[in-house]
């Protein structure tokens, strides 16, 4: 009994309080928002709720990533643009300060392969890099959550992208079991020049803890460069609002090495 009363009232240690204003992201750079293509935003009236909720945290610029799978989403630009243009103008007429802008997120496959084979057709998106100024004209891709990638695959995509101009990103890299116990990989992508971000959901621990305990690692190792909403639905803008409170998000955005801010700008 003693022992017990001794743990209740000894001093515990004060914990850093936390208060990140999100307008210092600006951008965000991956999300679900054009109306019936994907398993983002159903409609335009979803879509621009969910935008109206992204503005109000403070982010100036928002690009829009649909999937583009061949099996499950065979989007292409032709079907995409029509649908963007119809929730741009919407936007405009709403909040007239927000830009959006229309990339996509490719699934790594061999269908994606050969749309590398034409780098001018790919859904990429610009950024300048706020710390030392670079450009970069980027492509936002993902892996199958149940399977890894194939090494001889993504070592091609790689290649492609980069010798076509384009800068990797990989879509939120601590959502793959198969490196929750093999972070090296992320290291060797992040080594390679690959761009490595990590979804607010992830971070605040909505993806169970070894995805969490992956991204801040992969923070703390120095790999992350993007933070990102990827928002399909209201759940994921509530996850974005509690990394107001997190020391997280305050160690990325003091260290300075976020892209966020410099995304849109050409």
């Amino acid at each position: 009994m003693l022992t017990f009363l001794r743990n209740l009232f000894r001093k515990r240690p004060n914990r850093r309080v936390v208060k990140t204003d999100l307008k210092h992201l600006i951008t965000d750079v991956h999300s679900h928002l054009v109306p019936g293509v994907d398993d983002g935003a159903p409609d335009m009236t979803s879509a621009l709720a969910l935008i109206s909720r992204l503005h109000h945290l403070g982010f100036e610029r928002l690009v829009t990533t649909p999937h583009i799978m061949s099996d499950l989403y065979p989007n292409t630009p032709e079907i995409l643009q029509p649908r963007f243009n119809e929730l741009k103008q919407e936007v405009s007429k709403r909040f007239p300060s927000l830009k959006l802008i229309l990339a996509a997120e490719y699934f790594l496959d061999t269908s994606f392969l050969a749309l590398l084979e034409n780098p001018n057709t790919l859904l990429t998106f610009p950024c300048v890099d706020p710390l030392n100024g670079d450009k970069h004209d980027m492509l936002l891709f993902e892996f199958a959550f149940h399977e890894a990638p194939n090494d001889e695959l993504l070592t091609e995509a790689i290649f492609k992208m980069q010798t076509s101009g384009i800068t990797p990103v990989v879509a939120h890299c601590a959502r793959y079991p198969y490196w929750h116990m093999e972070r090296s990989k992320l290291e060797s992508l992040h080594d390679k020049g690959v761009i490595l971000t990590v979804n607010a959901a992830t971070l605040v621990g909505n993806y169970g803890e070894l995805a969490k305990e992956t991204a801040h690692y992969a923070v703390d190792q120095g790999w992350i460069r993007m933070v990102c909403s990827d928002t399909h639905a209201p759940h994921h803008i509530v996850a974005v609002k509690e990394l107001e409170n997190s020391e997280i998000l305050a160690k990325l955005i003091e260290n300075g090495g976020l892209l966020n801010p410099g995304v849109g700008i050409r």
